[in-house]
């Protein structure tokens, strides 16, 4: 990766927040992330408390009883059955083809992702069933979401290589890790769409741990050598993906070594993000040293949790 240049500069919005302060170490980005449950700023503003565990600024995860979860689904499932059908279509057509796939533990993961606000969670699943069959179409929509699954034509290595899961090992607080290489969009002989779906197969793949599905997903963010590489149109899907659609919580994006122009795509993604949960961009840079201190705030602070191509130890596949 190139190194950011050693000046600073800064973005502000309309209202004179700053929106991307650049600078050598660690700063935070004023941009709203790319989808949590977290919309409640009354509820933020007295609840909100910076320690190590809610450092991204999650809604805290409540306490789950059989009670809680019991009555939550049987909210959950009365209230699917009052959309109509036309709505549904596809949650329908996947009750019929692989009922196994939208079940109760299923729809748990829903519940969680919007830490039991039923309707929220109803909202999303059926807008996850619609979009997964306009993503995988008719043949691999219902299929499970595995490489020999609804991703049996995606496998070519490359691609994979867009956004990577570190299989086995967590931050400390139960969130998965992965790292999204956004250079893989230079290569033109994949399609965007390839690429979308890769997204789609990795979160599954986090979402296997119910720690997951409770706390969320921390994303290292390999930034593009050419803003000439970008995709903004995919960009734009996998953002409004992760803010109702998939059933996962992102808690923050650690942008590694950024290019100055940064800047500019933050200035395209902030529309699409809306105004959800702030505080989720940062950035880091400089030697292992310098960037292993700054993480250690999000406790990421160790060689084991920094991926390999920042000179850590961290897998990601």
């Amino acid at each position: 990766m190139r190194s950011i240049c050693s000046g600073s500069y800064s973005f502000n919005d309309q209202d004179g927040r700053v929106i991307l302060d650049q600078r050598p170490n660690i700063e935070l980005y004023y941009v709203p992330s790319l989808g949590d449950d977290d919309d409640d700023d009354d509820y933020n503003d007295k609840h909100h408390v910076i320690d190590a565990n809610n450092i991204y600024k999650q809604s805290p995860t409540p306490t789950e009883t059989d009670i809680l979860i019991n009555e939550s689904l049987t909210r959950f499932n009365s209230m699917l059955e009052t959309i109509d059908d036309d709505e549904k279509h596809g949650y329908l057509m996947a009750k019929e083809k692989c009922p196994d796939l939208c079940g109760e533990s299923f729809k748990l993961i829903f519940l969680r992702c919007e830490v039991f606000n039923v309707e929220k969670s109803v909202r999303r699943f059926v807008k996850y069933w619609n979009t997964r069959l306009e993503v995988f179409g008719d043949e691999l929509a219902f299929l499970p979401m595995t490489l020999d699954g609804a991703m049996q034509n995606d496998v070519d290595h490359i691609s994979l290589q867009y956004l990577q899961l570190a299989k086995d090992t967590t931050d400390p607080y139960g969130r998965a890790l992965l790292l999204f290489d956004f250079n893989v969009e230079g290569d033109d002989t994949i399609s965007s769409e390839s690429l979308l779906r890769v997204v789609w197969y990795q979160v599954h793949q986090a979402l296997i741990k119910e720690s997951v599905q409770k706390q969320g997903v921390v994303v290292y963010v390999r930034c593009l050598y050419s803003m000439a590489d970008w995709r903004p149109s995919l960009s734009k899907q996998i953002v409004q993906a992760g803010r109702g659609i998939l059933p996962v919580r992102f808690a923050g994006m650690h942008f590694m070594n950024p290019p100055t122009f940064l800047s500019i795509i933050m200035r395209f993604v902030k529309p699409l993000v809306g105004k959800e949960l702030r505080y989720r961009f940062y950035t880091h840079s400089g030697s292992v040293d310098n960037v292993l201190e700054t993480l250690d705030k999000f406790s990421l602070g160790s060689r084991e949790l920094l991926p390999v191509s920042y000179g850590g130890l961290l897998e990601c596949v």
